[in-house]
């Protein structure tokens, strides 16, 4: 029984850290970590990472542990929805907007829109083309459908 909530709540949100299974569970750590031994043991689920790991069902292609893992992240979440929700209009946006909308610093933003430029989510674009400002510089969702759909799929 126990054991079959674990693998439920890890296939509803893969990705999920140790400490939020024990708060979604209300189970306590030692019951927490004696089933999650044992599944990983029966290779039912795996761990991604060392430190503060990530569990996920053995069927998920390791490239989207790493892409699930980037977009559990409050803050790069946060910015990802608020570009697909501008790109969804055709429009690109700028880091200081992003900023704004999900009230974090400027450079907490830069950060999140390397990392999701870097893993090919979002790409950079010239907004006024015949200005050559770095104020011009927004982003896009690179491939809007394949994004939703990714979303849908891993409950993001």
């Amino acid at each position: 029984m126990r054991k079959e909530i674990l693998v439920e709540l890890i296939k509803r949100i893969p990705g999920i850290s140790y400490n939020e299974i024990v708060r979604e569970t209300t189970l306590s750590n030692g019951v927490v970590s004696h089933y999650i031994i044992k599944l990983i043991e029966n290779g039912e689920i795996e761990k991604e990472g060392m430190m503060r790991g990530k569990y996920f069902l053995k069927n998920i292609p390791k490239k989207d542990r790493a892409l699930i893992t980037l977009l559990r992240n409050k803050t790069n979440n946060d910015v990802f929805r608020y570009i697909m929700e501008a790109t969804s209009c055709n429009e690109a946006m700028t880091p200081n907007r992003i900023a704004k909308k999900v009230k974090k610093s400027g450079s907490t933003i830069s950060v999140s829109l390397k990392l999701l430029q870097k893993n090919k989510i979002i790409e950079r674009v010239i907004m006024n083309k015949s200005s050559k400002l770095t104020s011009d510089i927004g982003y896009k969702i690179l491939n809007i459908k394949s994004w939703s759909n990714f979303i849908i799929k891993y409950n993001l």
